[in-house]
């Protein structure tokens, strides 16, 4: 078995700002998360966090402490994204979506349903990681119950019978499915983005560490699954010993509920997405991007968004307001993020206006 590898999974946090000129609202998604969620890699016992080259973040790798960025691998993913454009060629013809050619965005028509929109989406995303998953046998962040109800609820609402099959056997391989859950190991919540850099460089120098990565691996194969987990259980427990890690927390994936070699359903339209008969494991990061979000809400309450290429979104016309409350993750079906109460929002936006009257006031004076 190889060390366990993930795929990179971007954090967009919802934020809010005023443009200070014309007192104009703006919601975008800051994407300056990224250090926090890899408190969360290392949890998920990765040695290496893998990019695929498509990736706005490859712009920023340079800027990156090189304790982090020697541990990024990146992927040529042109393949994949040829698989899933054509897999769903006729599905998205159906629809009239239409895919830019730059960043492979998915737009639909004006009228098009926020369900219709999320599912499409959502299968888009899936089959990019599975094809990910299955060409360089790599750990996906992935929610199989998701895909499962976008699956499900996509064919019934097409009528092309060969859409219809290929979601249908799409369906049928992660029905193979089943959760396994361990007790894994996690930093200090109060560790800072600088201090995880340097808890992951240690780790991945830790001989324990690197056979729990192993062990995380043979959860993917029923012949080693029950085996793995006591070994996990004894490295877990070894490991939160070590003076740079902390509490331990539950963590969830997923791995094939049958034995290796079982029979896959065929289509030749899936031949380049399957490559082999060993599928490695999915991992649900819902509950680990919570904890990210947590961890930045006490970090980075007044920080400029960035885009995903790390450039600073806006300028300094807008102010940004700091999340209210604590963040949560509400759902990953609308992936939307909850900002607290509405007597909260008006709170921070009361304080706005006495701060827009204070500035107005200085512009007046000069």
């Amino acid at each position: 078995m190889g060390k366990s590898e993930i795929l990179y999974e971007p954090l967009p946090i919802g934020r809010i700002g005023i443009k200070k000129s014309t007192e104009e609202v703006i919601i975008t998604n800051d994407f300056s998360g990224f250090a926090q969620m890899l408190e969360e890699y290392i949890c998920l016992g990765a040695t290496k966090i893998i990019m695929p080259s498509s990736s706005p973040e490859i712009s920023t790798l340079n800027q990156m402490p090189i304790l982090l960025s020697k541990r990024i691998k990146i992927v040529n993913d042109e393949k994949e994204i040829e698989t899933v454009n054509r897999l769903l060629h006729n599905l998205r013809k159906e629809f009239r979506v239409e895919i830019t050619e730059e960043t492979n965005f998915l737009k639909f028509p004006k009228n098009t349903s926020r369900e219709i929109i999320t599912h499409i989406d959502r299968i888009h995303l899936d089959i990019k990681r599975l094809a990910m998953e299955f060409n360089h046998n790599i750990q996906i962040p992935l929610n199989h119950e998701l895909s499962l109800k976008s699956l499900s609820f996509l064919r019934t609402k097409i009528y092309d019978s060969t859409s219809r099959i290929i979601l249908a056997q799409l369906e049928a391989i992660l029905n193979y499915y089943e959760k396994v859950e361990f007790e894994s190991f996690g930093p200090q919540k109060n560790d800072l983005p600088s201090e995880l850099m340097t808890i992951f460089d240690k780790l991945i120098n830790d001989e324990n560490y690197l056979l729990y990565s192993d062990s995380i691996t043979e959860l993917s194969s029923p012949l080693t699954r029950e085996s793995a987990k006591l070994k996990l259980k004894e490295l877990s427990r070894i490991i939160a010993t070590k003076s740079y890690t902390g509490k331990a927390w539950d963590y969830f994936t997923k791995t094939i509920n049958a034995w290796k070699g079982i029979p896959l359903p065929e289509s030749k339209d899936l031949a380049n997405l399957i490559n082999g008969d060993n599928l490695p494991a999915l991992v649900n990061l819902n509950t680990a991007k919570n904890r990210a979000l947590e961890i930045w809400n006490n970090t980075n309450l007044n920080a400029q968004p960035l885009r995903r290429d790390g450039l600073p979104l806006g300028d300094n016309d807008i102010l940004w307001l700091p999340p209210i409350g604590k963040i949560e993750v509400r759902a990953e079906d609308d992936r939307t993020r909850s900002f607290g109460t509405v007597k909260a929002l008006k709170e921070a936006l009361d304080k706005f206006q006495i701060e827009l009257e204070k500035d107005n006031k200085k512009r007046k004076k000069t």
